[in-house]
């Protein structure tokens, strides 16, 4: 509701969610907007995912990690719950019932796929899952999702089938070798943002056997399929990931992986220009 006061990639992407502002417009408060201002809880991007994933976990005393320490973040929330005038209690209300009906729905769609994709998951990152386990929450005021700290929030979609892409997404997000992709496409000079394709393709390749496939004429559905409009090259990608997904074994390790399609990245962007 305060998303203005977030770090700008925030406040323009993750917390855009203009319906749901909409919706709670009425709960904002000057006192609380002014202490935010005051206080200025997150520099960057990165802090507010950190205290976010944190809201998501219990420590060892059980109260929530994000709370539990002296932070100005924990701090300011703290003094928010307490002052009781921010209106979690009645947005909670209304929108519980809801998520858990929905969470019940997906996790009928997703609890007999989910090791199969974690496997061809960590198959095609070539990386092995670190963790046993992983916190997934639905988060109602997001507009889209986050994998971070091995924990994702995400908001619910009105289709399970992109839900399913959607939280292959963010798991790829979780187990890709980050440092070897943007290390190499910085040094080819390439854009960085191609790193979220290379994400997405690793995602969609692993859940597409599990999803609903689309009936002649129709197209697949929005939503599944890495979107050229959203994600820089993917037309020179696709054909590639989807030989590698035909066979993981023509590489040893991820690093060859990306060693192989940057020159053909640097080449089709050559021609291009």
């Amino acid at each position: 509701m305060y998303s203005e006061l977030m770090p700008v990639e925030l406040a323009t992407g993750m917390l855009a969610n203009k319906a749901y502002q909409a919706r709670n417009a009425h709960l904002r408060r000057d006192e609380v907007r002014l202490e935010l201002q005051r206080v200025g809880p997150f520099a960057s991007e990165s802090e507010w995912y950190g205290f976010l994933t944190g809201l998501m976990k219990r420590g060892p005393s059980g109260g929530l990690e994000a709370l539990s320490d002296s932070s100005k973040p924990a701090e300011l929330f703290r003094k928010i719950c307490r002052g009781g005038v921010v209106g979690f209690e009645e947005i909670w209300k209304e929108v519980r019932p809801r998520l858990e009906e929905y969470m019940e729905k997906f996790q009928s769609e997703w609890v007999p796929i989910s090791d199969q994709v974690l496997s061809r998951l960590s198959i095609l990152a070539k990386s092995p899952w670190t963790v046993d386990r992983i916190p997934i929450h639905f988060v109602d005021c997001l507009y889209g999702g986050f994998g971070w700290n091995h924990c994702i929030g995400f908001a619910a979609f009105p289709d399970q089938q992109v839900q399913k892409k959607f939280l292959a997404h963010e798991l790829s997000e979780l187990i890709i070798p980050r440092r070897i992709v943007g290390d190499a496409l910085r040094r080819a000079s390439l854009n960085s943002e191609i790193a979220h394709t290379i994400v997405d393709m690793l995602a969609y390749f692993s859940v597409r056997g599990f999803l609903e496939r689309p009936v002649f004429p129709n197209p697949e559905k929005k939503g599944i399929k890495p979107n050229p409009n959203y994600y820089p090259a993917v037309a020179e990608l696709y054909p590639f990931f989807e030989r590698y997904a035909a066979d993981p074994s023509i590489y040893k390790d991820f690093k060859e992986v990306v060693q192989d399609l940057i020159p053909s990245l640097k080449e089709r962007t050559e021609v291009g220009s």
